[in-house]
């Protein structure tokens, strides 16, 4: 931080960073997850896996998973580009980044669900994306 700087902009800084980090110790705390399923398709996150209804392991990578987790976790609501984007990375998105629909035009491809006439992972038009599935948790 440049100096001079605003003792308010330090102490808004620091409990951004502060709220982060509890965040992420909150979620190492948790128990370790059950199974969930979810149109045909169970994720195992003690194992970090994903297998398609016929039981087949679909490969994924580190940010493909914690983005279909954090939509799984929050199933059937609306979550805007900035919110996905600070849950998985913890920042703000700028006014052109795209990171978040290249992700889940890869999440959607590797799902099978085609982005046109998407069933599993809806966009919102000027909302967002949403996970259109009932969960069960076993």
């Amino acid at each position: 931080m440049p100096k001079p700087f605003n003792p308010r902009e330090l102490l808004a800084r620091i409990r951004a960073v502060l709220r982060r980090t509890s965040d992420r110790a909150e979620k190492l705390v948790e128990p370790a997850a059950r199974t969930v399923r979810f149109s045909g398709w169970t994720l195992e996150p003690a194992r970090r896996r994903l297998l398609n209804p016929d039981g087949v392991e679909v490969a994924l990578t580190g940010g493909e998973y914690d983005l279909l987790v954090a939509l799984v976790e929050r199933a059937n609501r609306v979550l805007t580009r900035d919110m996905l984007l600070d849950l998985l990375r913890g920042r703000q998105a700028g006014p052109f980044d795209r990171a978040i629909d290249v992700a889940i035009s890869r999440l959607r491809r590797k799902l099978e669900d085609d982005g046109r006439h998407a069933q599993l992972i809806k966009t919102v038009r000027g909302g967002g994306y949403v996970l259109a599935a009932d969960i069960e948790r076993s």
